[in-house]
């Protein structure tokens, strides 16, 4: 009896695709690198036959420290749950590896292993995810088989009491054959079973947001995006920098004309424009000012397929972004300057800040959602308006709205916290000293009269600000040593001998309190700084990596946009792709089909899928009856409707002759079969086993009919191989030839042998030279 020698290899493979997997969710390079040394540091004790399992007590108290430091990780940190609960199966799978002992312990390996990449999934939908959980569903399926038939072999020799002596190498080879056909066979059996029911359960019961039967079983996504908030503190958009996970696929069009990934893409995802300072509460903190807060905004003005701002007004250059965003946590709504339009299939609460023109929902984004945004690319075609002109253009263009569609006008929110709109950033006196000095803006600043909120100088002091952090100051994301300065501010520890270097907050932070400390308008915008391009897709691929801070000053140009970050300037895209960029071209191509078709499909895409699926049938049939009608219209015309009929009837009585003809020689087939089955020895088989054989063993009745006809006949207590051994009186060269002819047949008939069909015609024509041969000698014979 076999040994299910492949069981282990296969479950040794599953646990490492488990934690692949898991790694790859919470993106953690540890919980790939130290799982997998165990676990191939356990294949090896077991193949050197140097394992011994850890005693139980041992294997226990492991298990007790993992769950109380899984325990421990719920509550003293922010990590997910999920993850917590992912590491805590990883620890466990291990501790399983190296207590195994018997097949109770490979069950709980194949659970837990399940189970951990139940967790992964939670917490991923990543196409390279995806490929992984697919292959290892199938992967399980056979290494469960393979457990079933483990154990019950186990059972089988326990009960028949067979010692390895017995077992011949004859017997284990023909076991291995037919395990192998029968495992492919039945695996690939459940494994179709299993696809089909997975893809009517996809098509028919799809994710939604609280829809459908599997919509409430969903999770909320954590907040994935840390610096898209109401208060931006340093190291925040810093911390998403760190990670090359995809936020949303962008196409980008200009007076409709697309954008091949030539310029960078600027998102704007949320402004900053008060600096907290020493302030108790919100310590070095950015904020939005009380008149760009969510109970300031100018929301409601449209909500569903198409939302228009009320100060909208087109511009020289429109730009159209098609936007699909991934889950972020956040309300943001992410796009260019000066966005006046938002469309969209799914029903959007949209919201503009009068202010600085920020889209954000009445509810953070959690399921996927794509959008189109229209912007002028500039936030104010105006040259000289200024944010509280911005509210009254906003009630004029309001009321005219309301006018024009019989609207009643909605609540004014001009007069909410208009005294709190003049609340200045609390700067320290280091940054304001630095702002007047002669060589950061060449002496422009002392030159402009700070009680106005424009001047003409603001635009080149702006520029001359912008150029002075981008050549004096480093970018650099290590600021490890900047903690010895607790207490004081950020800014100013910048902007001194012993900073002058940061990431992206400091460069825009600092830029925009220099030009505040001059008394002009400025603001810190955070959202995301795209520069790559997939040309397969015709889109930008936006990654949390592209995070990013830049500055808006008011000019008399209106608001105009500076970013004085050094080293983060847009490479310029390379002519030819080299393979690896076009590998990566074709995975992103994948990834956003994946995103798109399968992460993204809920109620309306099936409703639609359903639909379409109608259209196509409806238009087959409504087209095969038009053709079937403009046929026989055509047949009609001229009196040749008989000569149709006619056609038509000969045809179908073609059709039923043919079947007839087909039914009888199908039949005719079958009992030749039959007959041949009988003649050579085959009717004690099964009836299937006898025509598949019959096929096979054509040739020998040819063979037994040619040496009937010269009285040559086989004694029924004759095997074939005594038949032709007593056919040695025949010529050598004949004699030969039967006995090759009877060797195949045993080949065929006991060694389970098949032959192809050039093989089979090959034996023909040996029969025919055999027939020659004997009607020579049978000639010679007679003449003699």
């Amino acid at each position: 009896m076999y040994d299910i020698r492949q069981f282990k290899p296969t479950l040794y493979v599953l646990v490492l695709m488990g934690f692949i997997g898991y790694a790859m969710a919470a993106e953690s390079i540890g919980f790939f690198v130290f799982p997998v040394g165990l676990v191939l540091l356990n294949g090896w004790l077991m193949k050197t036959g140097r394992f011994a399992p850890l005693p139980r007590w041992l294997s226990n108290l492991a298990t007790i420290l993992c769950l109380l430091w899984a325990g421990s990780q719920v509550v003293g940190t922010r990590q997910t749950a999920i993850l917590v609960i992912g590491q805590f199966l990883v620890f466990l799978q291990l501790v399983k590896l190296y207590e195994q002992r018997a097949n109770r312990d490979f069950a709980q390996l194949l659970v837990l292993s399940l189970l951990l990449m139940v967790a992964s999934s939670i917490n991923t939908a990543s196409l390279l995810f995806g490929i992984i959980l697919i292959t290892y569903l199938f992967l399980s399926l056979y290494c469960c088989l393979l457990f079933h038939l483990k154990v019950e072999t186990e059972h089988a020799r326990s009960a028949m009491a067979l010692p390895d002596s017995v077992r011949t190498e004859l017997t284990l080879r023909q076991d291995q054959r037919n395990l192998t056909r029968s495992m492919r066979r039945l695996t690939g059996l459940v494994s179709s079973a299993s696809v089909v029911m997975a893809v009517i359960v996809f098509l028919f019961f799809p994710r939604g947001m609280g829809q459908g039967i599997l919509g409430p079983m969903q999770l909320a996504p954590g907040q994935a995006l840390t610096g898209f908030n109401d208060q931006m503190s340093f190291q925040r958009i810093a911390a998403i920098t760190q990670s090359t996970e995809q936020v949303a696929w962008v196409t980008l069009k200009k007076d409709g004309e697309l954008i091949e990934g030539t310029m960078p893409l600027l998102l704007r995802g949320t402004t900053f424009d008060i600096y907290n300072g020493n302030d108790e509460e919100a310590q070095w903190q950015w904020s939005r000012s009380r008149i760009s807060s969510m109970s300031d905004m100018a929301e409601g003005i449209a909500s569903g397929t198409s939302w228009r701002s009320p100060t909208y007004g087109a511009g020289l250059n429109v730009w159209e972004q098609s936007i699909c965003l991934k889950p972020t946590g956040t309300p943001a709504l992410f796009a260019m300057a000066g966005a006046y339009s938002v469309s969209s299939n799914s029903e959007l609460a949209i919201r503009q800040s009068v202010s600085d023109e920020i889209l954000q929902l009445a509810e953070p984004v959690n399921s996927q959602i794509t959008y189109t945004v229209l912007s002028r690319g500039v936030l104010d075609p105006s040259n000289t308006r200024t944010p509280s002109q911005a509210w009254t253009l906003w009630r004029e263009m309001r009321d005219r709205l309301a006018q024009e569609s019989g609207i009643e006008p909605r609540p004014d929110f001009g007069n909410r916290g208009r005294g709190r709109f003049r609340r200045r950033s609390l700067i320290d006196p280091a940054v304001a000293a630095y702002a007047l000095l002669p060589d950061i803006t060449n002496g422009l600043a002392a030159k402009r009269d700070q009680s106005a909120e424009v001047t003409d100088l603001d635009l080149q002091i702006a520029a001359a600000i912008e150029k002075h952090l981008q050549t004096q100051f480093t970018y650099s994301l290590d600021l490890t040593d900047s903690k010895r300065l607790a207490g004081q501010d950020p800014m100013a520890w910048f902007l001194s001998d012993q900073g002058r270097r940061g990431h992206c907050e400091y460069f825009a932070g600092a830029m925009t309190l220099l030009c505040q400390s001059l008394g002009m308008q400025a603001r810190v915008v955070a959202g995301f700084k795209c520069d790559e391009y997939n040309p397969l897709l015709g889109q930008y691929i936006v990654r949390q990596s592209h995070a990013h801070a830049w500055v808006e000053v008011l000019t008399n140009r209106g608001w105009v946009t500076f970013d004085p970050t050094s080293g983060r300037t847009a490479p310029q895209p390379s002519a030819i792709a080299s393979v690896w960029q076009k590998l990566k071209y074709a995975f992103n191509y994948l990834e956003f089909g994946w995103q798109q078709n399968v992460v993204a499909y809920d109620n309306d895409n099936r409703e639609n899928l359903v639909a379409n699926l109608n259209q196509h049938l409806t238009n087959t049939a409504i087209q095969g009856s038009g053709a079937a009608k403009s046929v026989q219209e055509w047949l009609q015309f001229g009196g040749l409707f008989i000569i149709s009929s006619q056609l038509l009837s000969a045809f179908m009585g073609l059709i039923l002759i043919v079947l007839i003809v087909a039914v009888a020689w199908f039949l005719l087939e079958k009992w030749r079969l039959r007959r041949r089955a009988v003649r050579i020895g085959l009717d004690n088989l099964p009836a299937n086993d006898q025509l598949k054989l019959a096929r096979q063993l054509g040739f020998y009745d040819d063979l037994m009919q040619l040496l009937e006809r010269h009285q040559i006949v086989r004694q029924k207590h004759l095997t074939p191989m005594e038949f032709s051994e007593s056919l040695a009186y025949l010529p050598n060269e004949t004699f030969r030839t039967i006995r090759r002819l009877t060797g195949i047949f045993y080949h065929i008939r006991y060694g389970r042998r098949e032959l192809t069909g050039p093989r089979q015609r090959l034996l023909g024509n040996v029969i025919q030279k055999l027939q020659q041969d004997m009607s020579a000698l049978a000639g010679g014979q007679s003449a003699g």
